[in-house]
């Protein structure tokens, strides 16, 4: 259950009740486009409670699929605010975001959205340190707000950069800042640390640059841990959208030096392993490897298929015997 106000002609959600994590914001309530979302709209405290006192007795509620319902005497479900919610997915026609809209939802973890967003408020993810995935849809034509958000995020992110039918997974290495003092000159200045705050930068006038965020692989190289290296490779060569055959190259050589070490990252998704042993399992002792992987972490449901590859690409010579 939604709690909205019409605004002229469109729709602003003030917040949402029900019992599970994860809310799905209508595109139409009375068929007007949703478009913005609420001061506080998630959050907990003083702010939301303003908010929703200032709207007072212009709320109105609606169901999931947005059509219009009385309140009346019935127990509402609980609000999901702060730790209750988990996921969100904002339609198309979102165009803003309120201030502190998502303020200590401390326990969400996966936001899908829109690139149209025009209007980002202040303090959006501020306390969100949970969130991992982002699902960002891309309005050609449009001022993007990808780097807007990604921006905000200074933890890891695995961002799946939609456009028409394609695919990109792009990881965006940790960042994260130091106060350091200058005694002598009574000054305060801030050090950054990793190379995630090079990552957000690759953007030109909102529009994502693939061609700078792979030539960044370098500084990931020699910053981050092998793991982020090899995940990154990995997404990459695996929605190789946009990627240029010179980083392709590097990328290529990185997993074939981790092979192992891009299998394991690979277990966490199925087809992932399965790709990676097709395309980088053409020597016997490296596909081989990956077999081994595949029986020491105990998946038997990747080993029938893994075994088959083997048995067509290094066929078993029959014996031939001469008297």
């Amino acid at each position: 259950m939604f709690l909205y106000q019409i605004i002229n002609d469109h729709v602003r959600i003030l917040g949402c009740r029900g019992y599970a994590g994860a809310v799905c914001i209508p595109e139409k309530i009375e068929n007007l486009p949703v478009t913005e979302l609420a001061d506080y709209a998630f959050s907990n405290g003083w702010g939301r409670a303003g908010m929703l006192s200032s709207a007072n007795d212009t709320i109105k509620f609606c169901d999931e699929e947005g059509n219009p319902a009385e309140a009346g005497s019935k127990e509402l479900p609980p609000e999901i605010i702060s730790e209750r919610l988990q996921d969100i997915y904002l339609p198309a026609s979102i165009k803003k975001i309120g201030n502190y809209a998502f303020y200590n939802c401390f326990e969400l973890s996966h936001l899908e959205c829109f690139s149209s967003i025009t209007d980002l408020g202040s303090g959006l993810f501020t306390g969100c340190l949970k969130i991992r995935n982002l699902d960002i849809h891309i309005v050609e034509g449009s001022r993007s707000c990808m780097q807007g958000i990604v921006s905000e995020l200074r933890q890891e992110l695995y961002v799946n950069y939609r456009v028409k039918n394609m695919l990109a997974t792009l990881i965006f290495p940790e960042m994260y800042e130091e106060s350091v003092e200058h005694t002598p000159a009574r000054i305060i200045f801030r050090e950054m640390h990793g190379c995630g705050h090079m990552y957000r930068y690759c953007f030109d006038q909102s529009e994502f640059q693939f061609h700078k965020y792979d030539a960044l692989f370098p500084y990931v190289r020699a910053q981050e841990t092998e793991e982020v290296a090899v995940s990154l490779a990995l997404a990459r060569l695996y929605t190789p959208f946009q990627l240029l055959p010179k980083d392709q190259t590097v990328y290529e050589d990185y997993i074939r030096e981790h092979l192992e070490l891009a299998g394991e990252a690979a277990l966490n998704e199925s087809d992932w392993f399965l790709w990676l042993a097709a395309e980088y399992g053409k020597d016997q002792q490296d596909l081989d490897q990956l077999i081994d992987l595949a029986s020491r972490k105990n998946r038997p449901e990747l080993l029938s298929s893994l075994m088959d590859l083997r048995h067509v690409r290094f066929p078993v010579k029959k014996r031939t015997f001469s008297l």
